[in-house]
């Protein structure tokens, strides 16, 4: 009986180990620039809350929304200071560590469809020029994602460039603020929360806000009845950083299984927000919504606009240009240039 103790007692005490050696929890803490209700984000949680059951319970990640932390635009310096471990966002809201983030983040008029991006991250080499910009700022790119084409909901019915002429907007800032203000728009920077209430007091004509499905669920279509769809600009790219000391710390299967892991995070916001667009089309047109899409000319009139602004960056930014670089020989390998 004493030796199947000690036996036991040896077993248990092999097995702690090997539970300390191979199990050990690893707990991140990411944050989106999606508020919590939009489409973006419940397809982002639905993918960072599945990790713990996909690594069998080893790596969990802990998504916040918008602003439940830090700030959008400071969340790279808030990753790089381990205030927080990594984030999912457009890099165009780190434009203020440097203007190429713009860029990089909401390269306006580049792509003629959502695919264009994934292709250009995981088979143009774009992935590794942009993690090779991320790393020099102390976090790593492990994948990336879209939010889905953008819709332009509209109180008046805009059909070319020349309609944007004194239209009062709402635009994010940077690339895309640039790009109205080339268009004749005046361009207002307002949060996603208050453009409902501006489009019905009139604060604004137009907002670049968000997918038509979701635009169409928040009830901005019964004041914006005329929403540019497909939209005119193509959709910016969702960078997933994480912390580079955290990053380099995992073990090698640990960093193969989250960027493969994530690249079905794409898949998700690739295809879900097209289904769900068809949808709320259908839903709209049976409300009096009128939806305009545009020619292929004027949409050609958006993207000189939008090339003299990546061009301006380019020259203005050495990461910037990198991206530009890697950006041009995409392009022209895919007869899009």
């Amino acid at each position: 009986m004493k030796t199947l103790s000690k036996v036991g007692a040896l077993i248990l005490s092999f097995s702690c180990m090997a539970t300390t050696v191979f199990a050990a929890d690893v707990n991140l803490k990411f944050a989106s620039t999606n508020a919590a209700g939009e489409q973006a984000f419940l397809v982002q949680k639905q993918w960072t809350d599945s990790v713990e059951t996909a690594s069998n319970g080893r790596i969990k990640i802990d998504l916040l929304p918008l602003d439940a932390v830090v700030k959008s635009s400071d969340l790279l310096t808030g990753v790089r200071n381990s205030i927080i471990d990594g984030a999912v966002s457009t890099s165009a809201h780190y434009a203020g560590d440097d203007a190429g983030f713009g860029l990089i983040g909401d390269t306006i008029s580049a792509w003629n469809s959502d695919e264009d991006i994934l292709k250009f991250y995981y088979f143009g080499g774009g992935l590794e020029v942009v993690d090779k910009i991320f790393q020099a700022y102390g976090a790593k790119l492990i994948g990336v994602c879209v939010t889905g084409a953008e819709s332009l909901p509209s109180k008046l019915p805009l059909h070319k460039v020349e309609d944007f002429k004194g239209v009062k907007m709402r635009a994010p800032s940077g690339p895309i603020h640039k790009l109205f203000a080339k268009m004749g728009a005046a361009p207002v920077g307002l949060p996603g929360s208050e453009i409902y209430t501006a489009l019905e007091k009139g604060v604004i004509d137009a907002a670049d806000f968000s997918t038509f499905s979701n635009n169409q669920q928040q009830g901005v279509h019964a004041i914006a009845k005329y929403p540019i769809y497909p939209g005119i600009h193509s959709s910016p790219t969702v960078h997933i950083i994480m912390n580079l000391k955290k990053w380099n710390a995992l073990p090698e299967n640990d960093k193969v299984f989250l960027q493969m892991f994530f690249k079905g995070l794409a898949l998700d916001s690739l295809l879900k927000p097209h289904y769900e667009d068809r949808i709320a089309y259908s839903k709209a047109i049976k409300e009096g919504v009128t939806p305009i899409a545009w020619s292929d000319e004027e949409k050609a009139k958006v993207r000189a606009n939008a090339r003299e602004i990546w061009e301006d960056i380019a020259n203005k930014s050495e990461i910037g240009k990198m991206y530009y670089d890697a950006l041009q020989e995409f392009l022209t390998s895919q007869g899009m240039n």
